[in-house]
């Protein structure tokens, strides 16, 4: 396993009343790879934000953290048996995550509904919303083929960025970075909770394994706008 839970006084320094981790430093190897992604990919990234008039490295930052981990998930996951479930039965039955961004079908199912009753949504992402005459079937192994394809990931997560700039218009954020961390933990723990909801789980450390394990961790949150500061600087 790549990712090593060692954390070393030399890798935290003090900053405003609060620690910074240096999630290249704690991470090498994993920070090194989706870096490499992203810059493999950065023009997928900032064509497709810019077509829908988002920020290139705001966008990318909000799932950093999943390319980060998909490196140590991707061992441990078959999912071949699941997307089987799901074609069939749907994501009550079977609901995983699935490429880069660890995005799962009921995830697509919900910016789909999102979308389908707003209008200005509607026309904005209308590749995404499905024909009436489209069965359930064929829309659940559509929606598998789009979540390994690397370009319709990011239209999702565009479509995600929009929908959460509707649904969280009334707040106030003190700046860039306070937004992304909390657009950053909507993505992981699901933009249709409540703000306080959201603010509450953007404190709580479970990257990279999942709230289940009690080994070290760290905020999902965090390592979106550490990667997003440091290229920002």
């Amino acid at each position: 396993m790549k990712i090593i839970l060692v954390i070393s006084a030399f890798f935290l320094i003090s900053f405003s009343g609060g620690v910074i981790k240096y999630y290249d430093k704690l991470f090498p190897e994993d920070y090194s790879a989706a870096l490499n992604f992203v810059t493999t990919n950065y023009s997928k990234f900032k064509s497709i934000a810019l077509k829908y008039k988002h920020n290139p490295v705001f966008t990318t930052a909000i799932v950093f953290p999943e390319i980060m981990r998909y490196s140590v998930l991707q061992d441990f996951i078959e999912t071949s048996a699941l997307e089987i479930a799901y074609t069939n039965y749907g994501s009550s039955v079977a609901d995983f995550s699935i490429g880069r961004f660890q995005m799962k079908p009921s995830f697509i199912e919900s910016l789909e509904h999102e979308i389908d009753k707003n209008d200005s949504l509607s026309e904005i992402f209308s590749e995404i919303i499905f024909k009436s005459h489209i069965s359930e079937l064929e829309k659940r192994k559509t929606r598998l083929q789009h979540l390994q394809n690397i370009n319709w990931q990011i239209i999702y997560l565009n479509a995600f960025i929009t929908i959460c700039d509707i649904r969280f218009k009334e707040l106030d954020f003190e700046s860039t970075t306070d937004k992304l961390l909390f657009y950053a933990t909507a993505y992981n723990t699901g933009f249709y909770n409540k703000p306080n909801a959201i603010r509450i789980k953007a404190t709580q450390p479970y990257f990279p394994y999942g709230p289940k394990y009690k080994g070290t961790q760290y905020v999902y949150g965090d390592v979106a706008t550490y990667y997003y500061t440091k290229l920002n600087k």
